[in-house]
């Protein structure tokens, strides 16, 4: 859209200073989960975000001002919400000469993680933003992109995600009940453990871990340990008390729920990644004229690539804290890997053989996204 000429950088360091003073607030502790920061240091790099536009033509019909809520499960303070989705509105609001207005309704104000979905689709938010994960059973196609030891980075997945979803109608087909707005995935989950360093699989068995997707869930325990389901506010009491051993987190997950003072040792596996979205009740969605839609449904779709970037910056950031907090990080060797990597991919042979039997062409799904992900690497 030509009207949409420039995007103006933000410093995610000036992002990220307003979160300093929420760490250790009850916002930042009481969430359901939300892999992502609330605090990091100045090791983060800018971020692009969608902040400023031309004046609008005055061509352009963008109907009667309209007040739009944003629900979500997470703190006010998430980088997401700071770093991406405000600056996101105001580009919006901008863009349509202060037509469509965004307001957020956080930590679960409006719906519980689980109900953040559905909330959407039934209309009792404007737009919903939290992780597919959350509603069991719902995405089992965009469950392709958080198969096991696949991706480098948040940005390289966020990228394959949108060519699968614009190559393969099934991922979209999920989306039907909702206006899709963006997609995108948080940075690589590493394995963090309390008290026994973890080197090798063997070093795996007897342990109890939480899992942070049902995909790992299946890998954790073909790995021989114990996996276990809980909300992320729980984590930090459950490796205090001893109810787990450790957990399978995005890197920036440790800034978030502030794990540090129970964490000794770390893994990098690059086990994991899981998908998170932007969708807008449809009803909502077709009130606005088509010259809004087209604002918003660029700015928005863009805003995925703003959001991978914030957590790519956010697992720098985070490993430098790690280590200052003293957290030992055992890198595996590539042969090693390589046996953690054969135990995943038995899972994922798993998946795609009961996607398989559901219609869905996830063997050819899981080809092509070798193919484009090479692409982004």
């Amino acid at each position: 859209m030509s009207r949409i000429r420039r995007w103006r950088l933000v410093p995610l360091i000036a992002v990220l200073a307003l979160l300093a003073a929420a760490c250790g607030t009850d916002d930042a502790t009481t969430t359901t989960e939300a892999p992502g920061v609330t605090e990091t240091t100045e090791a983060a790099t800018t971020t692009a975000a969608p902040t400023e536009t031309t004046e609008p033509e005055a061509s352009m019909n963008f109907g009667d001002p309209v007040t739009l809520t944003l629900g979500h499960p997470f703190p006010a303070q998430h980088p997401i919400q700071v770093g991406t989705l405000e600056p996101l509105a105001q580009a919006i609001n901008d863009a349509t000469d202060g037509t469509v207005t965004i307001e957020f309704a956080a930590g679960g104000s409006l719906a519980a993680a689980p109900a953040t979905f559905e909330n959407t689709v039934v209309g009792g938010q404007d737009l919903g933003w939290a992780l597919q994960g959350y509603h069991a059973g719902v995405f089992p196609v965009t469950e392709i992109i958080e198969q096991p030891f696949q991706f480098e980075s948040a940005m390289q997945a966020t990228r394959t995600l949108w060519d699968l979803y614009e190559e393969f109608p099934e991922l979209g087909e999920e989306y039907s009940d909702v206006k899709l707005l963006a997609l995108w995935v948080h940075d690589v989950g590493d394995l963090w453990t309390k008290d026994k360093e973890v080197q090798t699989l063997e070093d795996m068995s007897g342990l109890t871990l939480r899992f942070p997707t049902p995909i790992m869930g299946q890998v954790i325990e073909a790995m021989g340990a114990s996996p276990v389901g809980m909300p992320a506010p729980q984590i930090f009491d459950s490796l205090s008390t001893g109810v787990i051993d450790g957990l399978m987190i995005a890197v920036s997950g440790l800034q978030s729920f502030q794990l540090y003072p129970e964490l000794a040792y770390g893994t990098t596996c690059g086990c994991y990644v899981a998908a998170q979205y932007l969708t807008m009740n449809l009803d909502s969605w077709n009130s606005l004229t088509p010259d809004a839609q087209a604002v918003v449904e660029e700015l928005a779709r863009e805003s995925s690539f703003t959001s991978a970037q914030v957590y790519d910056d956010a697992y720098v950031a985070v490993s430098a804290i790690a280590e200052e907090e003293g957290i030992v990080k055992y890198d595996l060797p590539e042969d090693e890997l390589d046996r953690w990597k054969a135990v995943g991919q038995e899972v994922t042979d798993a998946w795609i053989a009961e996607r398989e039997a559901e219609g869905i062409p996830a063997q050819a799904m899981y080809d092509r996204m070798q193919e484009i992900k090479a692409n982004y690497s």
